[in-house]
């Protein structure tokens, strides 16, 4: 029997996979070991919404948030209209422009 190690091990594998099917990682080495942010940032960038909740099976919902805010909301307007999708669809943030606004811009001191 796998243990539940074994088991996350896997399904982060399994998703790290279902990205490079879908042409997502062209610039990654096939076989490499993605680390728990790239690939929550990978997945909110690039998975259907529906694919999301595969996220919140192996992340705390804190965690996923927080690789978002720091990785794709603070680089502003780039990703505008995912991030805003994101935020009411997966977070649930009521009002997200100002969400967006406030977290959009990178802080002094804060590496994304």
């Amino acid at each position: 029997m796998i243990g539940e190690n074994g088991q996350i091990k896997r399904k982060k594998l399994a998703l790290w996979r279902q990205l490079e099917q879908l042409g997502c990682l062209w610039s990654y080495n096939k076989g490499a070991q993605p680390d728990d942010e790239l690939l929550i940032e990978k997945a909110l960038l690039y998975l259907e919404f529906e694919d999301l909740h595969k996220l919140s099976d192996l992340y705390p919902m804190k965690q996923i948030q927080e690789v978002w805010r720091n990785r794709l909301v603070s680089q502003g307007d780039y990703y505008g209209i995912i991030n805003w999708l994101l935020a009411v669809m997966f977070f649930d943030i009521k009002k997200p422009e100002r969400y967006l606004k406030r977290y959009g811009k990178p802080r002094l001191g804060v590496r994304a």
